[in-house]
């Protein structure tokens, strides 16, 4: 595997993937970095799913993100702010506008594969009828075990659903949403003491290092077996009755102090790192300026 295109979304479990695999791989690949613009949604969103989306996406791109470059050559997290990694490990990266452009598209022809880690934007069937003819990989990394548990926040779904286990499930794109192929699973615990947002970095941590094994496979050209999905329920974002629901159960989505602590381990340090209470300070103003409650 040669040339790889790594197409990232906005939120922590993308980032996470997106460095390590670049980490593990970054001497047998070459990769570029995507960052395709996060389309809004066509459907008004429950408070609590929005207010999720600031702990996963806004603060960590408008607070995290910046606090952690400001601060790159004290900062000891195992994890750095994309700006500050790309440029170290030496990989190029694009914000891009629109995915399926076709121009875009023909511009991907050198690539070996093609990656999407949570992209916002649906590939077209321009994708997979161009990658399919020259032979080359169109992947998907989803958070979830298919294909019982299509769609979005499918953690969630299962912790509703009472699973034991989760599972991350690399796929093949085709022409409908998380419905390809599926090439492999990561199985992982379901954590209930945890919010489902905890759940989430925990998947995204072991995902990168799933992800490059998967890769490592094709380069050395290990046979690789392919499981069709049959017909199954694509999940949507939960309304207010399944929220209820789950909170009447004791499902968080979001717990403010775990998830504080998450993002200051994974980016700047323990407590007692001399940032951590500029950090904590910081990142309360933000999400008070900000939430959706």
């Amino acid at each position: 595997m040669k040339n790889v295109a790594l197409f990232v979304g906005n939120d922590i479990f993308s980032w996470l993937a997106c460095q390590d695999v670049i980490s593990a791989l970054n001497k047998e690949c070459t990769f570029t970095v995507y960052f395709p613009l996060a389309k809004a949604s066509s459907r008004l969103q429950e408070p609590a799913v929005r207010q999720l989306g600031l702990y996963e996406r806004q603060v960590l791109n408008d607070f995290v993100f910046p606090f952690a470059s400001r601060h790159a050559d004290v900062c000891q997290g195992a994890y750095q702010a994309p700006q500050v990694f790309l440029a170290g490990a030496a990989v190029n990266a694009h914000r891009i506008t629109n995915i399926n452009d076709r121009a875009f598209i023909s511009s991907l022809g050198n690539m070996d594969a093609v990656i999407s880690l949570r992209c916002y934007q649906k590939f077209s069937a321009d994708y997979v009828r161009a990658f399919s003819q020259r032979g080359k990989l169109l992947w998907n990394l989803h958070p979830g075990d298919l294909p019982h548990y299509r769609g979005v926040m499918t953690l969630f779904r299962a912790m509703m659903n009472g699973e034991e286990r989760c599972a991350l499930t690399l796929h093949e794109m085709d022409e409908q949403w998380d419905a390809g192929p599926v090439i492999a699973r990561q199985p992982a615990e379901l954590r209930y003491d945890l919010s489902f947002l905890e759940n989430m970095l925990l998947l995204g941590i072991r995902s990168g290092a799933f992800l490059a094994n998967q890769l490592m496979r094709v380069g050395e050209r290990k046979p690789i077996t392919v499981e069709r999905q049959g017909d199954y329920r694509y999940w949507g974002f939960p309304d207010a009755q399944t929220l209820e629901q789950a909170q009447a159960v004791g499902i968080e989505l979001v717990d403010h102090d775990a998830i504080r602590r998450h993002y200051l381990a994974l980016f700047v340090g323990d407590a007692f790192h001399a940032l951590a209470g500029q950090f904590a300070a910081g990142f309360d103003d933000f999400i008070r300026a900000h939430s959706h409650d």
